[in-house]
Parts: structure tokens; C-alpha cells; sequence
């Protein structure tokens, strides 16, 4: 009985850690499954009061290209046709579609993702980007600061800029209009500032 005991303990032990072999319903020659990469989407909102909003989810890069491929037909949809009334509705969508500006830190609009929204109403911002966080690399969290290589604005043109505490750069920066894109952005490692503004 003992014996019994010891042996069927060794056999469970042996299953728990894998020794068990290769699962009978999958071929022994079977390629391992690759995951999908996933990129934050960081939605980043000026609230009425000055205060900042901050929800962040992650995305795959097909989930990505569909929202991109979704702001690309708005743009062509209201071609030279912009009301005030379309901008209000872009303004209020609960996602990234409609925001003010996409920033990406890899070019060409991939990577992870930094949405701002702008408040409404409100004739500038700014946005200190080195105070959002844009991933965590063990054992330190880094920020949207000197990180952004390929943009995508949205209703209000503006700019990323080089500052301090005490002043910005007029050399280092990179302006935009709106609905514009940049798939490669000027002097990207030294931009920590976002400006927008309503044209």
C-alpha cells in the first residue's frame, strides 16, 4: 500500500511539471503559436477645470490600422466640407478617433499610441509629455517624452516642441496642421512638449 502511495505521488509530481510528453492533440511538429504584439493606446483629456483624464487600454496592430484606415475615411469624407458641428462630434467620441492628436513612438503611425484631446472651447494647450507614461520597461517607467517619431493630428493644428523649465526651443520643434500626417518626425528624441491650438 505504501509503495502504491509513493509511486502515484512520483507520477503527479512528474505530470505537474511537464514530463508528462507532448499533448496527444497537438502534432509533435506543430509550429508555435505566435502571439500578436500588443501597444498601449493611452487616451490623454484636458477636463473643464485644467485637470487631465487618463485611460489606457492595449491594441494590436490590426486593431490599430483599423482605426487608422476608420480617421482616414473621416478625413476624406469631409474633405473641404468641415463644419463646426463635425468637429463638436469628432470631440466627443469616447475613443481615439476623434481626438486631437495621435502621437506613435515608432514611425510610420505604429508602436504605441498617445491620444490627446484638447478641451473644447479652449484657444491652446499644452501638454508636458514627459509627465504621461507611454510603457513600463523593468525596472522603470518611461514617459512620452523624447519618444514620439510619427503623428497623426486631428482637428487642431499645433506643435511639438523642445522646452525647459523656463522656455522653449525656436529651433527644435515640429509643427502640424490639421488632419496632417507625419510619418517620420524632425528632431523626435528631443521633443517633450505638445501645443495645440484652435486655427
Amino acid at each position: 500500500m505504501k509503495r502504491s502511495s509513493t509511486w502515484m505521488m512520483v507520477s503527479a509530481l512528474t505530470l505537474v511539471m511537464g514530463c508528462g510528453g507532448a499533448p496527444e492533440d497537438v502534432p509533435p511538429d506543430a509550429p508555435e503559436a505566435q502571439e500578436d504584439v500588443l501597444f498601449s493606446q493611452t487616451i490623454l483629456r484636458e477636463r473643464p477645470d485644467g485637470t487631465m483624464s487618463q485611460e489606457t487600454t492595449f491594441i494590436t496592430r490590426e486593431e490599430q490600422l483599423a482605426q487608422i484606415e476608420a480617421r482616414d475615411a473621416l478625413v476624406r469624407s469631409l474633405g473641404a466640407r468641415v463644419t463646426q458641428q463635425d468637429l463638436d462630434d469628432l470631440l466627443i467620441d469616447s475613443g481615439c478617433a476623434g481626438s486631437s492628436l495621435w502621437l506613435f513612438d515608432q514611425t510610420s503611425r505604429t508602436g504605441n499610441q498617445l491620444c490627446l484631446y484638447k478641451q473644447a472651447g479652449a484657444d491652446a494647450a499644452w501638454l508636458n509629455l514627459g509627465t504621461v507614461i507611454r510603457k513600463f520597461t523593468n525596472p522603470y517607467f518611461v514617459t512620452w517624452a523624447n519618444a514620439v517619431r510619427s503623428l497623426y493630428s486631428g482637428v487642431h493644428p499645433g506643435a511639438l516642441q523642445s522646452c525647459t523649465a523656463t522656455s522653449c526651443s525656436t529651433l527644435i520643434y515640429q509643427s502640424f496642421n490639421a488632419y496632417q500626417l507625419l510619418n517620420t518626425i524632425s528632431y523626435g528624441t528631443q521633443l517633450n512638449w505638445a501645443y495645440l491650438y484652435t486655427p
